[in-house]
Order: C-alpha cells, then structure tokens, then sequence
C-alpha cells in the first residue's frame, strides 16, 4: 500500500450541481469581479475610480458572506471548501498587484502576501491530495482578510499614512503563515494508513 488515502474526485455532476448553491455562486463572483476591477483601475477618471472602490467593497464583503450564507442555508459543500479558498488566493493577489502597479504599493510587500497566499494554497493541496482535507480559515485568518482588505480600500482611495498599515500586514503575514503551517504540520503528521 502507497500510505496515501484515495481521496474522492468531483464528479461533473457534482461540480455543477454544487456550483449552483448560493454560497458558491458568491465565492465565484469574487473570482469573476477581478477582472472588471482589473479594467476599471486602468481608467484613470472619476467614475471609473468610484466603480473600482464599489467593485472592491463588494467582492471583499462577497468573502464574510458566503459562508455565513453556506451556514444559514445548510448549504456547505465540498466544492465550497475549495472554491473560498481558492477565491481568497485569486482576489488577494490580484488586488495587491493591482495597488502594487497604479497605487505605488511596496514591491517586497506585495511580494510577502503573495508568497504566503501561494505558500498556503500548496499546503492545502498536499493536505487535499493527502486525505481529502482542507484547512479552513479560522479566527486569525480572518483578521488577516479584514486588515488586507482594509488595505486594498486605504491605498484605492490614496489615504495618507496607509503604509503602517501595509507594515502591520507584513507582521500578520508571518504570523498567519507561521499558523498555518502548525497546522498543516499536525494534520499532516496525524494522517494514519488505515
């Protein structure tokens, strides 16, 4: 025997059935938003600048909803447990690069959010390709979003002094990725061939 658990694949079926669920159709929204916020940061006038923030605002509330909505409605599925995630990754690195490129944020800062965005993601999809588990974010990962989405918001509208801020995100970054990776350590070592 291997010592890997088979994990279960999605089914097509599965994968659209699942992908009609509200929750799952607001973690999406958030991947598909990028892209027009992506358009909009490029056009420098007024309206596009106030789409941009609203755009923002939407997809970075879009992250605190689907879950409470996958709750309400009993509606958590496997594709969501992967989908959030991945719609976290996506819209952090996108958002960052963007204020990276037309807001003049730090390019180490950038690089530090990215590396652990990516860095997490990979731990998820040993842990997934392991035993079909995923790391959920938990109470300090979600205060990492709320500061980096503060962040995204402070540097669109140009708010003096964000840059503590950014600061603050570096320290958060470390401490989350120093978090995650425990966890993902004592998931990993507590896998057991059966």
């Amino acid at each position: 025997m291997s010592g890997r658990k088979s994990v279960d694949r999605f089914s097509g079926n599965e994968v659209l059935t699942q992908l009609r669920l509200l929750p799952n159709l607001i973690s999406l929204t958030r991947i598909v938003l990028v892209w027009p916020i992506a358009v909009f940061y490029s056009i420098p006038t007024p309206l596009a600048y106030w789409t941009v923030l609203l755009l923002i605002v939407i997809s970075y509330i879009s992250d605190f909803i689907d879950g409470f909505v996958a709750r309400q409605l009993s509606q958590q599925s496997r594709l969501g447990l992967v989908l959030d995630p991945v719609a976290d990754k996506i819209w952090t690195i996108a958002m960052v690069f963007l204020i990276y490129f037309y807001r003049g944020f730090p390019m180490w800062i950038m690089a530090v959010i990215i590396l652990r965005d990516i860095t997490i993601l990979y731990f998820n999809l040993r842990l997934y390709m392991r035993n079909g588990q995923i790391m959920s974010s938990d109470e300090i990962g979600r205060k990492y979003m709320v500061v980096l989405g503060l962040l995204v918001i402070g540097y669109t509208l140009r708010i003096p002094g964000i840059i503590w801020l950014a600061y603050f995100l570096v320290v958060m970054a470390g401490v989350t990725w120093v978090h995650y990776y425990s966890r993902y350590s004592k998931k990993m070592r507590t896998f057991t061939v059966v």
